[in-house]
């Protein structure tokens, strides 16, 4: 991202106040909206910050403030697999959490979502969206919005990474039918409120989305 490489180079540094939209349209040689769009996601990652009435500038911050996920590599398996590992982390803790803390209203969210699930699948159609939506609902239902933040923000990149590799190496569209019974595991053991369960299926899930693209997790029980 141009912006982003002057700060990288040292040419903006900490603290520095920037143009304006149009004068850094104008010195990058680019439209006012790619410069909002590339003001908008330096500030969600923390580079940037702005107050209101005021011009953006340059956040203080040092090189392991903020975590990116931007470069790796979807044609690497050790990098899928370290990703696999770090949904298996987080998300079988999310899903121990939910299973303890969960309310009424998370359950029937959480149906919801493995309905739109199962009749994406019936339907033969890609359902990545209805399976995001109910892995983001079981975290949700951790009650932990911090958790929630995190995986809101991490998620959505683990994801689409390994959707596009998905995408390039499965043979077939949609998914496969392996996958809903291990949801409606994950839901049943996370709405009868049993922690333990909640945390083997999950793990078991993402264990057997690794295996499915040619990956073995061996270090998780």
């Amino acid at each position: 991202m141009f912006l982003g490489l002057e700060i990288k180079k040292g040419t903006l540094k900490p603290g520095d106040v920037l143009m304006s939209e149009t004068e850094m349209a104008s010195w990058f040689k680019v439209s006012r909206t790619v410069i909002r769009e590339a003001l908008a996601r330096l500030k969600h990652d923390g580079i940037l910050e702005s107050r209101q009435g005021s011009k953006c500038r340059v956040a203080q911050f040092d090189t392991n403030r903020v975590f990116r996920l931007d470069n790796l590599e979807t044609e690497d398996l050790t990098e899928i697999a370290h990703l696999y590992e770090l949904r298996a982390i987080l998300e079988s803790e999310a899903a121990a959490l939910a299973a303890k803390r969960r309310s009424q209203e998370d359950i029937v969210k959480l149906k919801h979502c493995l309905e739109a699930l199962e009749q994406a699948m019936e339907e033969n159609l890609d359902g990545t969206a209805q399976d995001v939506a109910f892995h983001v609902s079981i975290v949700e239902a951790s009650n932990n919005p911090f958790l929630s933040d995190f995986m809101r923000f991490l998620g959505n990149k683990i994801w689409n990474i390994i959707q596009e590799d998905w995408n390039r190496n499965r043979p077939e569209v949609g998914l496969p039918p392996q996958v809903e019974k291990e949801h409606v595991a994950i839901f049943k053991a996370v709405s009868m409120g049993n922690q333990d369960e909640a945390r083997k299926t999950v793990l078991a899930h993402v264990k057997n989305g690794a295996k499915r693209r040619g990956i073995t997790i061996l270090d998780f029980k």
